[in-house]
């Protein structure tokens, strides 16, 4: 279980936290297990010896300490096949985990089979094993969960469990065997390992790295640009030498609702990434108060530290996800901003009737919600959009769509406002100054030129509650589409450009000491 919670930092950062990803690690892992299982029957029944058992149990650590080697080129071969977001972390999945997972599975049967004196015994044994293997994924479980990956580096967990399954197959293996073990934990850590390979590449200065309870969270400055990646996709930029200019084009369309209700002063953020909107706003509004939901504290602490957020008698930041402070505040908003979407990954429970109605319920009677969601208005890749749209106007039906690029079918961040005043938001439009454009307050062109005319399809996508709600199915054309900011601002993607000679030789090391022992110790399992 720790492996397979481990093995989602690793592929997470190159394919997004999707149920594709999620569900590739656990089908993976099991079909792991159960050829695992299989085979270790198998082999069991073929003059099974404590030596051979840990055997197994040792080649099994020498796999998990090859991972953090393997998984950049298997990660990069993964992407660069052109599987997209759906079938690409199943490939990486296979080539990282599939290999160790199987040698682990081994273990059970062989163990099972050792342990049975008799027949009669076989029930109290296997049930007496698989209790104990239970209790131990629990513990590892959690102990991976609110431990290791709040305090370590995902490579140096990873190399900890693999020496310690390589430490604990010593027990059943000959005193021989202790000085290929020291070897080992030579190799592992010293600075040769510390050279491994990275899984992400950053197009310019690293900054900041961290596994955060959510994601995986960098900080990378291209320039004089200094972006924010959670789980390899841009989130949000900043211009080191003027932190409150928004760098995003859609980032504009966030005054519509000051523009719409312009005698606004309490404002609420769903979500904070580097807080660019935020510090926009308290900067050109001087009269409002911005509060912000961010369920992830540690971007909460990277904004503080890297984007320039600075303590402000004008905003409130609450480390809670948003509909759960919706829910327990009885505060109203002139302004609600919801902008905690991403492409490959949405949380389902800020799209449904029942968190529109929450959200609704907070606004003042003139007040105004602006969601920025990612798709295209026709074809498959509009089918979430469509859907929310459904959703969002059949609980406010004074609504209007705004593009921020001139495409129907190009993905791109469309910007859906709405209001539960019954003044119509096309009259509110026509009447902002086209004078607002040249202090960013306004998108190129002015909010008419953005705003979309056509009609919007819904009888074909289903209105999203919380006992109905296929986001996994709406947004899987958008998976592997194009997307504008990814585009312009890249991508992490994997290398293996800093793999140096080192730690090759590290590698290679490990290997020799493998397969040295590995025919050391099977030359006589004939004779016992």
């Amino acid at each position: 279980m720790a492996l397979e919670l481990l093995g989602s930092r690793l592929v997470t950062p190159i394919f997004g936290s999707s149920i594709w990803t999620w569900g590739s690690l656990i089908g993976v892992v099991l079909a792991g297990l159960a050829a695992g299982y299989r085979f270790g029957g198998w082999l069991a029944d073929r003059s099974p010896t404590p030596r051979k058992f840990s055997m197994i149990v040792f080649i099994g650590g020498i796999l998990i300490l090859l991972v953090p080697f393997i998984a950049p080129y298997a990660l990069s071969f993964s992407q660069y096949a052109g599987l997209g977001d759906e079938y690409g972390p199943l490939l990486g999945t296979v080539l990282i985990l599939l290999l160790p997972t199987f040698v682990l599975g081994m273990t059970s049967p062989y163990a099972i089979k050792l342990s049975s004196q008799t027949l009669s015994s076989v029930g109290n044994v296997s049930g007496n094993l698989y209790s104990l293997s239970t209790i131990g994924s629990i513990a590892g479980t959690f102990g991976t969960v609110f431990v290791l990956i709040p305090l370590l580096d995902v490579r140096v967990i990873i190399l900890a469990l693999g020496l310690a399954v390589v430490g604990a197959s010593l027990l059943g293996l000959p005193r021989s065997s202790i000085p290929f073990a020291i070897l080992i934990l030579l190799l592992v850590s010293t600075s040769l390992t510390q050279a491994a390979p990275q899984v992400a590449l950053h197009n310019g200065s690293s900054i900041y790295e961290k596994q955060t309870p959510y994601s995986t969270l960098d900080v990378v400055d291209v320039g004089n640009i200094r972006t924010l990646f959670l789980n390899g996709i841009p989130q949000s930029s900043m211009e080191l030498n003027n932190p409150t200019h928004l760098v995003y084009d859609y980032t504009t369309f966030f005054n519509l609702g000051m523009q719409i209700h312009p005698n606004s002063t309490q404002v609420l953020f769903v979500g904070g990434g580097g807080f660019s909107g935020q510090k926009f706003f308290l900067a050109t509004y001087p009269r409002i108060h911005v509060d912000v939901a961010e369920v992830d504290p540690d971007v909460i602490d990277t904004a503080m530290k890297y984007f320039a957020v600075s303590p402000n008698p004008r905003l409130t930041i609450f480390n809670e996800d948003g509909r759960l402070y919706l829910s327990e505040t009885s505060k109203t908003y002139d302004v609600i901003i919801l902008d905690a979407y991403a492409k490959s990954y949405v949380p389902f429970h800020l799209l449904t009737q029942e968190f529109i109605k929450l959200v609704a319920s907070h606004l003042n009677p003139n007040g105004v919600v602006v969601s920025n969601l990612i798709g295209s208005l026709d074809g498959s890749k509009s089918n979430l959009f469509r859907a929310e749209y459904r959703t969002a106007t059949d609980v406010l039906n004074n609504s209007a769509v705004f593009e921020t690029i001139y495409s129907t079918s190009t993905v791109q961040n469309l910007l859906l406002a709405a209001t539960p005043s019954r003044t119509p938001l096309s009259a509110s439009i026509s009447r902002i100054n086209a004078t607002e454009v040249s202090t960013q307050v306004s998108p190129s062109g002015g909010f008419s030129q953005h705003l979309y005319q056509g009609a919007v399809r819904t009888d074909d996508v289903p209105i999203l509650t919380d006992n109905y709600a296929p986001v996994e199915s709406l947004i899987d054309p958008l998976t592997g589409s194009a997307y504008v900011i990814e585009q312009e601002y890249g991508r992490l993607t994997p290398t293996t450009s800093s793999l140096g000679i080192e730690s090759v030789g590290g590698l290679l090391g490990i290997a020799v000491v493998w397969f040295a022992y590995t025919f050391r110790v099977i030359k006589p399992f004939d004779q016992v």
